[in-house]
C-alpha cells in the first residue's frame, strides 16, 4: 500500500471506493510517459493507473474516447490536480502476439476504421504533438553516420525529407505510435490500441508503417501487404481515399524512414553503441533501396 498512498487522495478514494483495496501495484516498464504507468490488481479485477506530466493524453480520452470506444481502453475515470494528469482505463489482458506484428488484418482494420471516421475531423486538443522533419532532424542524424556512409546517403535524405511534406497534411486523426508493442487483445479477441500520448494529424502511412517492427523490408513485400489489405477496406465505404496503391505504398517507406529519423534524434546519444550501429546499417541499407 505504500505506492497508493503516495497518489492523490482523490486518486486512493475512487480505487478504493469503486474496487476495494489493491492486492498489488506493479509499475510498468517501459512506459515513455513522464510520470508512470502502473498496473493496479485487486481481488476479481484489474486496472491501469497512469500517471503524467502533460495533458495531452488525458485530454484525449476525456474529449476523444466516446468516438473511438472499440479501438482503446475503456476510460473509467480521470483527475487533474496542480502538477499531474490521471487517468484510469481498462487492463487489456493479452500483449499482440509476435505472429501478428507483420500485416495484422484485424490491425489495419482498427486502424482503417479510426482513420476513415476521423477523416478530415478537427482535434479537440490544444498543443498537441506535431510531426515533423526538418534540416536539423536530417543533420543531426547524418552526424550519427561515419563521413563515408553519410556522404553517400546525406544528398538521398535531404531528397526525402522534402518528400516528407505530403506526411503531414491533415488529412485525417493519426496516433503517430502505433508500434506492435502498443497494442492489445481483450478477452473476447477485440483488439485495441494504447498510448495517445501522440494523436495528431496526417497521412495514415504514418501509422501504417510504424505497425512494421524494424525498418520494414528492402523488397516492399510487407509494405505492399499493407497496402493492399488497408486499400481493400477504403474500397467498401463511399469515401474516396486520396492515394493509389503505388502512391500509398511509397508514403509507408517514407513514413518509416521518417519514423526512425525521428527516433535517433531523440534517442540516438541513449542507444548502446551495438545497437546504434545496427540500426544505423539498415537505415542506410534503407535509405538506399528507396
Amino acid at each position: 500500500m505504500d505506492l497508493l498512498e503516495q497518489w492523490p487522495i482523490n486518486v486512493q478514494q475512487f480505487l478504493i471506493k469503486s474496487y476495494g483495496k489493491p492486492t498489488f501495484i506493479n509499475k510498468l516498464n517501459g512506459i515513455k510517459a513522464e510520470g508512470g504507468c502502473y498496473r493496479v490488481e485487486f481481488h476479481s479485477f484489474s486496472a491501469i493507473v497512469k500517471q503524467m506530466t502533460r495533458p495531452q493524453e488525458y485530454l484525449f480520452y476525456n474529449k476523444c474516447s466516446q468516438k473511438l470506444h472499440k479501438y482503446i481502453p475503456f476510460l473509467y475515470w480521470s483527475y487533474k490536480d496542480d502538477r499531474n494528469f490521471w487517468i484510469v482505463i481498462e487492463d487489456i489482458p493479452y500483449a499482440l502476439p509476435k505472429e501478428r506484428w507483420k500485416a495484422d488484418e484485424k490491425v489495419l482494420e482498427v486502424l482503417f476504421h479510426f482513420h476513415a471516421e476521423m477523416w478530415n475531423k478537427s482535434l479537440p486538443i490544444e498543443n498537441c504533438y506535431i510531426p515533423k522533419w526538418d534540416n536539423r532532424m536530417t543533420e543531426a542524424v547524418l552526424e550519427l553516420f561515419t563521413e563515408l556512409i553519410g556522404n553517400q546517403i546525406g544528398s538521398i535524405l535531404f531528397e526525402l525529407q522534402e518528400e516528407s511534406k505530403q506526411l503531414f497534411k491533415p488529412y485525417c486523426w493519426i496516433n503517430a505510435d502505433t508500434n506492435p508493442t502498443n497494442w492489445g487483445v481483450r478477452k473476447d479477441g477485440t483488439v485495441v490500441l494504447f498510448d495517445w500520448e501522440r494523436i495528431s494529424y496526417g497521412s495514415p502511412a504514418i501509422d501504417l508503417s510504424i505497425t512494421m517492427p524494424g525498418l520494414g523490408t528492402l523488397d516492399n513485400s510487407l509494405e505492399r501487404l499493407i497496402t493492399q489489405r488497408y486499400l481493400q477496406m477504403w474500397s467498401n465505404i463511399s469515401l474516396d481515399f486520396p492515394f493509389s496503391e503505388q502512391e500509398l505504398l511509397r508514403q509507408i517507406k517514407l513514413a518509416k524512414v521518417w519514423s526512425v529519423v525521428e527516433f535517433l534524434d531523440n534517442n540516438g546519444d541513449m542507444l548502446d553503441y551495438d545497437a546504434l550501429q545496427l540500426l544505423l546499417t539498415e537505415l542506410a541499407e534503407n535509405i538506399k533501396s528507396i
